[in-house]
């Protein structure tokens, strides 16, 4: 480990890095373009060479990650320089690295002495990331309480990087599971702002939202930005909170409150070790993009085998039956199959109202639906199948409805720690996931859809997906009551493992209405989706990060096109220019199209199988907070596809088109209005065009076009 001397020569080296730092540390570690120092009183800077004249990270003497212990934070440790060391390694989940240990020692009132050491881990694979873990050792003789433990924790202030804005005047991410219609993938951040981002579920029809989520927040500027979050295998029952403190500055933080009653170690005894979460802090440019692109890398890494592509047959467009709600009769849904089949749509689910009772799972056998139950079921799904429709059939896995047959089953559900059974956010109670009974509850009614109806697919639908209380239900055994909350992995998991044994093409979706996905469960499931957004904003963002995270060609759902008469707030309501600017899939439902939607149908679809924009990849090139007008990019067989969306955009103020080779000139062709625009040349990539609402351009390079080619 460097220490006071040699460090000081290592801080000169790097842009941006103050003097009196160098003054100040004893311990610096540095690769790639992060650096972490720590100074005597294991106080801890970081700073981010990618953009280090600019920077928003803010320092403050009594601000730092670190326990609360009976109140009081545990805070005056003296960093020991001989115990701390760092050394090149070949990590055997991030590769080759820079992997550092720093350990102090804080000597407190009333006999109080703990022991700190921090692992911190610089991947060369990651030059932006920097990954933390600590562990607290009480090398007293009196046990301690932890309040809570801040594994993770900064200061952001946009004043430092432009004097001229108030310090809190940032743009968030928040992973957070909260409410319908809340946007998640851009909170723009006021005077007073907090949100904590709890991981874990709480009273779900409460205040604090729905539980779960992301466990990833990013808080970013013009200049930079930076994301907090852990990386643990498993889900985690913890807070990432964000808050606007009263002098304006942003406090980002990973929080751990352990509990007795959760079997965690809540109280140390001489000699015993609580050990935080694996966390990250990831440094960028531009809006969440790129640090989501980093977070879903780092949790591969892992083992977290979040796929980065889709099977092909999940670009297929489709159709649900959502249209009529539940009062579809199997004479709608043979009715409209030939208009189906003439937009070019070749999938059909069958949507909510199909079932008797949620948990049961049964054919509804009302007059018009399935009076011969699962012989109708099965006769429906093959009258798709000979006119050439794949079918895929909607369910909530881990419902159960407190009047249904199932729920006599109390064995099977998650049980609180006062005996009752909890209710989800739509009143309904929940399969227990970490209990095999359970499990093969649902895999039973997989196997019923696909082996005996003959369904090809899956529509796991609900915000209870999102997460379930901890279960103290004593049927199941659990090491901890955390157990059910933990296993919410292997619900998708045998979903996947079953329908993929049954049908090796069956396809599985999950939507968790209008609430951020958590990245353990997107190992098993092939289609991610928009989750009901409420507006066109919410589309593209959300399109957006699912391609971050996932990979810049996986196949993301617009949140189905509707038409506007019919559009109740949530879905997309004939916003086809939003699917197709970020690459997304085109996806419907409705009662039925007159003469003019028809046509608008007619011609989206055919522009979406065509262009094949699904198929090329999402590129970060414009933020979609500080930026105007807001803009998303797709690159295809070395074309690009421009969407830029603004109220009203007038032809004097410049478009810039972002990405294009210098040495290279485009011609640019307006796809959605057919019409040709010049030339431009990527060394001077500025467009002067005017648009109201949204315009969508195509730039390919004058070299790979065909004379007198306008048409797409």
């Amino acid at each position: 480990m460097k220490m006071h001397r040699a460090t000081t020569v290592i801080l000169a080296l790097l842009p941006g890095v103050p003097a009196a730092w160098a003054a100040e540390a004893v311990v610096s570690v540095q690769s790639g373009r992060v650096a972490i120092h720590y100074d005597a009183a294991f106080g801890r800077r970081v700073e981010w060479s990618g953009q280090a004249a600019r920077s928003i990270l803010a320092v403050d003497p009594a601000f730092d990650d670190g326990p609360v212990i009976g109140g009081r934070p545990a805070r005056g440790f003296r960093l020991e320089p001989a115990r701390s060391s760092q050394r090149r390694t070949e990590h055997p989940e991030f590769g080759p690295a820079l992997e550092a240990t720093v350990t102090g020692l804080l000597r407190g009132p009333g006999r109080l002495t703990l022991e700190r050491t921090t692992r911190v881990i610089l991947p060369d694979r990651f030059p932006d990331a920097a990954i933390f873990q600590t562990t607290y050792t009480n090398a007293g003789h009196r046990t301690l309480h932890l309040d809570q433990v801040y594994s993770q924790r900064i200061l952001l202030d946009r004043r430092l990087a432009e004097p001229d804005q108030p310090s809190h005047a940032l743009a968030s991410f928040q992973g957070g599971a909260y409410s319908w219609g809340a946007d998640y993938a851009l909170i723009r951040l006021t005077p007073g702002f907090r949100q904590s981002n709890f991981q874990g579920v709480d009273d779900v029809h409460g205040a604090e939202g729905v539980g779960g989520g992301m466990p990833f927040v990013d808080v970013w500027g013009p200049t930079m930005g930076v994301a907090v979050c852990h990386i643990e295998k498993t889900p985690q029952w913890l807070a990432l909170p964000v808050e606007v403190r009263p002098d304006g500055r942003v406090e980002a933080a990973v929080v751990e409150r352990p509990r007795r009653k959760f079997s965690e170690k809540e109280w140390l005894a001489p000699g015993e070790s609580f050990q935080t979460v694996m966390t990250a802090l990831i440094f960028h440019r531009l809006d969440f993009f790129d640090a989501l692109r980093i977070y879903g890398q780092l949790l591969r890494c892992r083992g977290v085998a979040v796929p980065e592509t889709s099977p092909e047959a999940a670009y297929e467009p489709y159709f649900k039956t959502w249209g009529w709600r539940r009062d579809f009769t199997l004479e709608m849904i043979r009715g409209v199959l030939p208009e189906l089949r003439s937009l070019g749509i070749r999938t059909a689910n069958l949507d909510d109202g199909w079932f008797d009772l949620v948990g049961d799972w049964q054919p509804n056998r009302a007059p018009g639906k399935f009076p011969g139950g699962g012989a109708d079921m099965a006769a429906l799904v093959e009258r798709l199948h000979k006119e050439g429709f794949r079918s895929s059939l909607w369910w909530y896995p881990l419902g159960v409805d407190p009047k249904s047959r199932l729920a006599a089953r109390k064995d099977l559900l998650v049980q609180d720690e006062t005996g009752a059974y909890p209710l989800d956010i739509n009143n309904f109670h929940q399969l227990c996931p970490a209990y095999e009974p359970a499990l093969a509850r649902v895999r039973e009614v997989v196997t019923r859809a696909v082996a005996e109806w003959g369904f090809d697919g899956l529509y796991s639908d609900f915000q209870g997906l999102s997460a379930v209380p901890a279960c103290f239900n004593k049927a199941h055994n659990h090491a901890s009551p955390l157990d059910s909350f933990r296993a919410m992995p292997a619900l998708f998991e045998i979903i996947q493992i079953t329908l993929r044994g049954l049908k090796k093409d069956g396809l599985h979706e999950v939507c968790i209405c209008a609430l951020p996905h958590s990245p353990y469960y997107m190992p098993y499931y092939d289609l991610a989706n928009t989750s009901d957004p409420v507006d066109a904003q919410q589309v593209r963002r959300r399109v957006k990060l699912e391609k971050a995270i996932r990979g810049g060609s996986f196949a993301v759902g617009d949140g189905y096109q509707v038409p506007l008469r019919e559009w109740e707030g949530f879905s997309a309501p004939e916003l086809f220019e939003s699917a197709m600017a970020t690459g997304a899939q085109l996806t419907t439902f409705y009662s039925r199209l007159d003469e003019r939607e028809r046509a608008l149908w007619e011609r989206w679809f055919r522009e979406y199988r065509e262009s094949q924009l699904y198929r090329g990849e999402y590129l970060n090139l414009y933020d979609l907070a500080f930026d105007t007008p807001e803009a998303h990019v797709v690159r295809k067989d070395g074309v690009m596809y421009y969407g830029f969306f603004a109220e009203a955009w007038p032809r004097n103020r410049r478009l810039e088109l972002r990405g294009l080779d210098k040495n290279t000139t485009y011609e640019v062709y307006d796809y959605a209005n057919r019409r040709p625009l010049g030339k431009v040349s990527g060394s001077r990539p500025v467009l002067r065009v005017a648009f109201k609402d949204s315009l969508l351009l195509r730039a390919q390079p004058v070299r790979a076009s065909r004379l007198g080619e306008h048409q797409p």
